[in-house]
């Protein structure tokens, strides 16, 4: 039994440094804030500095008229530098209905929600994988 026990800890211990981390760009409003609450909350390692970093998460939102913003995000490989994966533009609006939330937020929370994780499941190596649940 002890065995048992030391070989699963081992396992779990060698899957959590098999983990790709991620890093996302920081804006001055931060509005990367939604996509980092997203990879940690599916269970992705993040790191807060880039030099570590296997993944960088690039955040662009703009102004697209009065009371409206539009965001994407880009995936990119922190070594080489290369595109890997880049999201349709997303837009947001303020409305009564979502309390007059900074549409830049609701377009990035948007991408968050929706496109994220479907992107870093398309990205072209097969070793993105989340860090076991401890």
């Amino acid at each position: 039994m002890k065995s048992f026990t030391l070989l699963i800890f081992l396992l779990l211990i060698y899957l959590s440094s098999n983990a790709q981390k991620f890093f996302s760009e920081h804006t001055i409003e931060g509005y990367e804030n939604p996509i980092i609450n997203k990879l940690v909350k599916e269970n992705y390692k993040v790191t807060f500095n880039k030099d570590s970093s296997d993944y960088t998460v690039l955040c662009f939102v703009d102004n697209a008229g009065k009371g409206r913003g539009k965001a994407s995000i880009e995936i990119v490989d922190t070594k080489t530098g290369d595109l890997l994966s880049k999201s349709k533009e997303v837009n947001g609006q303020i409305t009564l209905f979502n309390g007059y939330t900074d549409p830049k937020m609701l377009a990035m929370q948007k991408l968050a929600d929706s496109y994220l994780i479907d992107l870093i499941k398309k990205l072209p190596r097969n070793s993105v994988k989340r860090s076991p649940e401890l």
